[in-house]
């Protein structure tokens, strides 16, 4: 840094630089008006500092060695601090040019470096905290300045960033072992950094029909979705960004799947004699069964779907609404595929 630093020194006390019109600007400045003081704007000259001899036109270095060097002098001012990390920043494009990088050429380098520091703070951040708060967009900011990155560039970096990491985190979420938990946290998150799952986080559409049904499916087992208390499926399909046409079809394709996986239990459970077991899988396959309106279809014999109706017949139904309950075992042996 220090040869850097006599370079620029050198370059610039020899006066090899030049000043190029590159046509006009306006600037605003304070002017007095009697007692009053007002912001006028003044067209002026707009120059640009030319580098008449670089490194590379001189053919001392090759343009993969230029671009190492500024990229290892952008670094160095930006680690060091106090005075000396300020002289570093305010030579930088002195030192690009010197080079003879063009400033297209020097502020991909320095987003390049951006690229990399903000995505290891941003993934740091929200490992910890799950989101940004405002004491870590100050720190963007100050990256931004010290990079000499527009806020438009920061903008765009931040959010690509958000993205990759929020897509990286999806891939986890469909491995070997789904939790719901964890699907129900990171569509929160998306929802709270005003993320769509699918246009800005990257997830097809398989795969969020696919995070709906492994979310959903608990709730369903245990009771907490039923056709009379649906406000859980219409929160995750919503979060989620699925049509309620795409969430119905999932649903049904569940519980068709399920209906048959508990009729199965139930028939192994009464070959046995242990018609205790079978208890809750009735009272689940009722709650299926309203979902479609009794239509299952399911490939049970006819004695196991009598001794299945029967059994929920001969329940007790002291908290229900007899009308509930009439309704229900109608539409069970709809289900079961037979008729009083």
């Amino acid at each position: 840094m220090t040869d850097c630093i006599n370079l620029i020194n050198f370059y610039i006390e020899n006066d090899i630089t030049e000043k190029k019109e590159v046509g006009k600007k306006v600037v605003e400045k304070k002017v007095i008006d009697g007692i009053d003081e007002k912001i006028v704007k003044e067209e002026v000259p707009d120059f640009e500092t030319i580098y008449p001899i670089s490194a590379l036109s001189m053919g001392a270095i090759k343009p993969e060695m230029a671009e190492l060097l500024y990229r290892q002098f952008v670094v160095g001012g930006f680690t060091t601090q106090g005075s000396q990390g300020a002289r570093y920043e305010s030579a930088r494009s002195d030192f690009g040019g010197i080079l003879g990088l063009t400033k297209d050429k020097m502020e991909e380098i320095a987003s390049s470096i951006g690229d990399t520091v903000y995505e290891n703070f941003i993934r740091q951040s929200m490992q910890t905290k799950g989101t940004l708060d405002q004491q870590d967009m100050m720190f963007l900011a100050n990256i931004q300045g010290k990079l000499n990155i527009s806020a438009e560039t920061g903008e765009k970096m931040l959010l690509n960033t958000q993205k990759k990491i929020l897509s990286e985190e999806a891939n986890t979420l469909l491995g070997d072992n789904i939790q719901p938990e964890a699907i129900k946290a990171f569509r929160e998150k998306c929802n709270m950094m005003g993320m769509d799952l699918e246009t800005d986080v990257g997830i097809s559409k398989a795969r969020l029909l696919r995070l709906f049904e492994e979310e959903i499916s608990p709730a369903l087992v245990e009771g907490e979705i039923t056709i009379e208390n649906g406000e859980k499926l219409s929160e995750v399909q919503e979060s989620l960004g699925i049509s309620p046409e795409e969430a119905e079809i999932v649903l049904v394709g569940m519980i068709e799947k399920r209906s048959k996986a508990a009729a199965g239990r139930i028939k192994a459970e009464l070959l046995r004699g242990r018609e205790e077991n079978c208890v809750d899988l009735i009272h689940r396959l009722v709650r299926y069964a309203k979902f479609v309106n009794g239509d299952l279809a399911l490939d049970l014999d006819e004695a196991t779907a009598w001794k299945t109706y029967n059994l929920y017949d001969a329940m007790e139904f002291k908290d229900q609404d007899p009308d509930d309950v009439e309704s229900n075992k109608s539409i069970l042996m709809k289900a079961l595929g037979i008729f009083s």
